[in-house]
């Protein structure tokens, strides 16, 4: 049976005796209008979502920087009582997971930080399974079955993997029973004009590697099916389950140019399956510097701008314990301040993206001119610029907050010594 969406507008037309003889009026066929808002609505819903995502992960994650950071130097102390070190490593922890759910919130709404390498899936794939068959446990099979060709994917290795894990916690959980989880992998050719199930997702022409992950477990009723990719919708008990696990798939493949749909029955299983552009594999290995090489002592004055003053606080103490000389400043109004009197002896300006008076925009836009040789670099917990990806801007050295202390030292070391041989 067809149904059709109308509206119809009218007047009545009456006779002599006031009685309504016939009605005269229009009605408008607006199927084609209702299914282009319904195919819109999740999309504006998800963008709105995504915003207040943003904002509240930039607030959170530069509280988070503060903690982890001044817990971290607490526990550098070689005279901290046992128990209060061990009370110091579950502070750090559940820093550590609320930072793990920050970063979820920013993936379904497609707005952290990627670092993309070419990867071949099945490799990929194969050296995750052993840490899958542990997290979902003795009780469930995992099989994994791959194609004979090789399939190149251009991808973050860390959310390659953080979207099985997703897929395979999920699946397990729809198996209290115990059951069968498999993972098959293949190549899809998608045509011009094909449309993806899921809105806001279609697709261009080109082959794609697929990643399949099926279950035999209690499946997905029919009325949730078009939700699942919802943040905070779940099907879960109150209190097993965030609602963040499919958005996060779906966020993170979204933002690799890929696409991810579902197929479920109750009693009959649920299968996801995945779609990442091809690319060429990579035309030779690139050697890595081995880890754990002893860092010398750094030299070199920083200015660092931040309107987070615990912020301010850390990156002082983290930076002049390596060896630098930091000056500071609020915001980018006090940043330029500050320069005018010492930027000849400024090797680095460190500065966040979101601040009051200033931001980092336009804080750039007068150092150009000013100083074209100062090297800027960028830190948030907000990783977008008015509306434009950093991930998309190579150009710009940017870190995530909240960031380890090593990979602030390293990242900072490395700019601070190319201006010097520049220089």
């Amino acid at each position: 049976m067809t149904t059709t969406a109308v509206i119809g507008r009218g007047v009545p037309i009456r006779n002599e005796q006031g009685r309504i003889a016939e009605w005269i009026g229009t009605i408008t066929d607006v199927e084609d209008q209702w299914i282009a808002e319904e195919r819109v609505r999740p999309s504006a819903k998800m963008e709105a979502i995504g915003r207040l995502a943003g904002g509240l992960a930039h607030d959170f994650n530069n509280q988070l920087q503060g903690v982890s950071g001044f817990v971290n130097f607490v526990l550098r102390d070689p005279a901290l009582p046992p128990q209060s070190r061990q009370d110091l490593g579950e502070v750090r922890r559940a820093a550590e997971r609320m930072a793990s759910l920050t970063q979820q919130l920013l993936a379904f709404s497609r707005q952290q930080v990627l670092t993309p390498e070419t990867l071949e899936l099945d490799a990929a794939i194969a050296e995750h399974q052993p840490l899958l068959q542990r997290l979902i446990g003795p009780g469930t099979r995992m099989t994994l079955a791959t194609g004979p060709e090789a399939k190149w994917v251009k991808v973050d290795r860390h959310q390659l993997l953080q979207v099985l894990m997703n897929l395979a916690i999920n699946a397990r959980d729809a198996m209290p029973d115990g059951g069968s989880i498999t993972i098959r992998s293949g190549v899809r050719t998608v045509v011009e004009g094909e449309v993806a199930r899921v809105p806001d997702s279609e697709l261009p022409a080109g082959e794609y590697a697929v990643i399949v992950v099926a279950d035999t477990g209690t499946g997905i009723a029919p009325d949730d099916v078009p939700h699942i990719f919802e943040p905070f919708f779940t099907t879960k008990d109150v209190g097993e389950g965030t609602g963040l696990g499919l958005a996060t798939v779906h966020g993170i493949t979204a933002q690799s140019r890929g696409h991810t749909a579902v197929e479920s029955a109750l009693g009959h299983g649920t299968t996801f399956t995945l779609l990442l552009p091809l690319v060429d594999p990579p035309a030779s290995a690139v050697a890595t510097p081995a880890p754990g090489l002893q860092r010398p002592r750094a030299r070199g004055r920083l200015l660092v701008v931040d309107d987070e003053e615990v912020v301010r606080a850390l990156m002082r103490r983290s930076l002049e314990g390596a060896g630098y000389e930091v000056m500071l400043a609020r915001n980018g109004r006090g940043a330029l301040d500050c320069l005018e009197e010492h930027a000849p002896a400024v090797d680095l300006v460190l500065s966040d993206l979101v601040m009051p008076v200033m931001g980092r925009r336009d804080l750039a836009a007068a150092l150009a001119p000013r100083y074209p040789q100062l090297p800027l670099m960028v830190m948030s917990g907000y990783p977008r610029d008015e509306g434009e990806p950093l991930s998309q801007r190579p150009d710009v050295p940017f870190l995530q907050k909240p960031l380890a202390e090593s990979q602030l030292l390293e990242t900072i070391g490395a700019l601070v010594e190319k201006r010097r041989r520049s220089a």
